[in-house]
């Protein structure tokens, strides 16, 4: 299995730094690297049994966007998008609703995980149609939990669910899947989602939109990069859905242009209010400084 490893903050040797880890979680959330080390865990498995044709994609931006996706898997049986969650604990996910198990009460959870997953697989849809590959593939949402002690009752739900006593059946179950993509068609895609360029549809009797005159001169000749205009693919970062629900437009909503959307403005790429916690940790750091000179230096003088 090929692994093309996108992850922000880390080092080419799989580490990430104190450092690092600070500014990644004034960006991306307090659960970012718990949800890093939770993929980490999974991947040895799905590598273990899944082969050469098979790409699994970590942590990419879309080309061309600013929609951020863990992990995406592209083989011979099709394209699927896998969100790991952290969760511990009994969980029920019944249709769209996803939430904790307390004894017999049902208590929906603050980040609805099954939604989430199905969202991230719309956007991963939309962005593939859009890119020449309409009518030809079909992306599957799964949601995987990678710790022993979560287990999820499953009531027709929106997605896939994956438990992690199961992941080995799951990565078994799609080595031996029929096959539908060629090694050659799973390059493409690959290549698509990380550059963002449209593919050629010529001959492809599945494709249900007509090929555009710029599609039309080979699967990965180089192309303009897909227009925006038509809709929005959403917006998804590894931050914590309770901290940008104003930020994740639903997939229908109409697009902007990058140069009209209205961003938070930044600096060293962190927002103002990053930029203030930072600060703020800096400024505790310095008083913490100060206190310990001063209580050495009278020290010093008491003892002379």
């Amino acid at each position: 299995m090929k692994i093309i490893d996108k992850t922000p903050f880390r080092s080419e040797d799989g580490k990430v730094s104190f450092t690092d880890r600070i500014q990644a979680t004034l960006k991306y959330g307090l659960s970012w690297y718990g949800r890093i080390q939770a993929q980490e865990k999974i991947i040895p498995v799905l590598e273990k049994h899944l082969g050469r044709n098979f790409i699994l994609m970590r942590n990419i931006t879309l080309g061309g966007t600013e929609v951020e996706l863990p992990l995406i898997l592209i083989g011979p049986p099709g394209v699927l998008l896998v969100n790991v969650i952290t969760e511990q604990g009994v969980f029920r996910a019944k249709e769209d609703e996803w939430g904790n198990i307390s004894g017999s009460q049902f208590v929906p959870a603050k980040v609805n995980q099954v939604v989430r997953t199905s969202r991230m697989g719309q956007v991963l849809q939309i962005f593939l149609d859009r890119a020449g590959l309409k009518g030809m593939l079909n992306v599957e949402s799964v949601m995987l939990a990678a710790d022993a002690g979560t287990h999820v009752e499953s009531v027709r739900p929106i997605v896939r669910i994956v438990m992690s006593d199961a992941l080995e059946r799951f990565a078994v179950s799609l080595s031996q899947a029929k096959a539908s993509l060629s090694p050659e068609v799973c390059a493409a895609v690959a290549q698509v989602v990380l550059t963002g360029k449209p593919v050629r549809q010529a001959g492809t009797a599945e494709v249900e939109q007509e090929p555009e005159p710029e599609n039309q001169r080979g699967f990965l000749d180089d192309e303009p990069e897909m227009p925006q205009s038509d809709g929005s693919l959403g917006e998804f970062t590894f931050q914590d859905d309770e901290e940008n629900t104003e930020q994740e437009p639903a997939p229908e909503e109409k697009a902007k242009p990058k140069s009209a959307r209205k961003g938070k403005q930044r600096i060293a790429g962190l927002t103002l209010p990053q930029l203030g916690i930072l600060a703020g940790i800096l400024l505790v750091w310095l008083c913490i400084v100060i206190v310990f000179v001063f209580i050495v230096y009278t020290n010093a003088q008491l003892n002379v």
